[in-house]
């Protein structure tokens, strides 16, 4: 496969971009400035338990207090208020939510990923065959067991299955070291603090892909050179580094990540059917509607809805990677009544989110047709984080209408009769609309209409002229 990495930067972020055969599969954001809070390990302390929703409350030293679910404390050697505790986030703050914790810590490397204060030890959930899974792990298991005289726990991850015994013994001999490290530093360092800062992003993406990229281009010199040595230290294969020079248009222009973004905030998703997808992003959960539009070239409503849901469901499983959608996403396909034909497409599914490097659960549809699935959330989607607040609609997603705005100043005007003269203020939005109903009600010659770009398109003023 020709997948390729391409890393635009500014003064305040930078954009990783990855194509797989020049389509555009994933994009990550890294702002320059704010904490990369996922994956780091903290030294906190806990300030209060509250059992009424199941989590504690632990100072690791950021402006808001982050959250550890009680159902975790099985892997946690303390939960007590004012009690220290070590505790890595697993998914960083997101709106009104503080960051998510964990006793558990993770440290992820090229083949494996270290678990140090737990003893188990599972295999990537992406290897499906039981027999070869527990071959895999009793061979790795074997292979560790003189290194490993702690006890510690990890996952085996899909890269090492062609590794050679001597890299899985390195990363494992690196990752312990590195843990090794971060305990010394929580006996010396003072609460809260920082013990482990997760990398740039590029490296994680780098582990997550084992390498295997084709090419790396990047307009950040300095950025080229601490990958290179990062695949110097943490790969044997060869990936081309390509500094981006070109003067006439920008690498953003060059690979037109102008439309990538463009498609990724569009809620509307155009099948080549002509059926369409509607995602919508609330605070709970991801909804998906899918439409058969003006697609009927089969020769039943059934096989309408069953190859429209097919190509939709392929569309889906690559804008969950697009726009980086996590947690509850429910989807409501066109519905069919045939069982055979829902329990494929579940299958299919399954399929097309293996090349997903974040968990994704598929769960049967429900007895309403709509299919559930989870994606690991580690931060807020791209649609989060690359947006702010409508200042004109505050979030809603939408303005009131002419009609009600008109019906509004309407029964202001007719509160604060009798007058000799009004002003009223409006957004040039409004300002025909506005004329057209003062003409109606015959008091051109009482009112004064202002037009101001600086007014709320929701809003409206209303006061007497002396």
């Amino acid at each position: 496969m020709d997948r390729e990495l391409v890393i635009i930067s500014s003064r305040d972020l930078y954009l990783y971009v990855i194509f797989e055969n020049k389509e555009p599969v994933e994009l990550r954001v890294e702002y320059r400035d704010l904490l990369k809070q996922s994956g780091n390990i903290y030294k906190g302390k806990i300030k209060r338990i509250v059992p009424a929703m199941n989590a504690a409350f632990v100072d690791i030293g950021e402006d808001r207090e982050a959250f550890l679910p009680l159902k975790d404390i099985n892997d946690c050697d303390t939960v007590k208020p004012n009690e220290n505790i070590i505790v890595q986030v697993k998914r960083a703050a997101v709106s009104s939510k503080g960051a998510k914790l964990s006793c558990k810590i993770t440290l992820p490397g090229k083949y494996l990923v270290l678990i140090p204060n737990n003893s188990h030890v599972s295999i990537s959930s992406k290897i499906e065959n039981r027999e070869e899974k527990e071959r895999i792990k009793n061979r790795i298991n074997d292979l560790l067991k003189p290194f490993n005289d702690e006890n510690y726990g990890y996952i085996i991850r899909t890269s090492a299955v062609d590794a050679s015994e001597e890299a899985i013994v390195d990363d494992f001999l690196s990752l312990k070291q590195l843990w090794e490290n971060i305990h010394r530093l929580s006996r010396q360092k003072r609460t809260p603090t920082l013990l482990y800062e997760e990398s740039s992003k590029v490296f994680g993406i780098l582990r997550d892909y084992a390498g295997r990229f084709t090419k790396i281009v990047s307009d950040d010199i300095k950025k080229l050179k601490e990958i290179k040595e990062y695949i110097k230290k943490n790969f044997k294969q060869e990936i081309k580094l390509e500094p981006y020079r070109k003067r006439k248009v920008s690498l953003y222009t060059y690979y037109q990540v102008d439309k990538i973004i463009a498609k990724i905030l569009n809620p509307y998703v155009w099948l080549k059917n002509g059926g369409y997808l509607v995602i919508e992003e609330t605070e709970a959960l991801v909804s998906i509607d899918v439409n058969s539009g003006s697609h009927c070239r089969h020769k039943s409503l059934e096989d309408t809805a069953y190859h429209t849901n097919l190509e939709a469901m392929k569309e889906i499983a690559k804008h969950l990677r697009l726009r980086d959608l996590g947690g509850i996403i429910v989807i409501d396909f066109i519905d069919m009544k045939d069982e055979e034909k829902k329990k494929a497409l579940i299958e299919q599914f399954k399929e097309e989110v293996k090349r997903d490097k974040r968990p994704v659960k598929i769960k049967n549809f429900t007895s309403l047709g709509l299919l559930e699935l989870t994606r690991k959330k580690l931060e807020e989607s791209l649609i989060k984080q690359l947006t702010e607040i409508c200042f004109t609609c505050n979030g809603n997603g939408f303005i009131k209408s002419k009609y009600l705005l008109l019906f509004e100043i309407e029964k202001k005007i007719s509160e604060i009769k009798p007058f000799v003269k009004i002003k009223i203020k409006v957004h040039p939005h409004l300002l025909k609309a506005v004329k057209k109903l003062i003409n109606e009600l015959k008091l051109e010659g009482s009112v004064d209409i202002i037009s101001d770009i600086n007014q709320h398109v929701n809003k409206f003023s209303i006061e007497r002229v002396e």
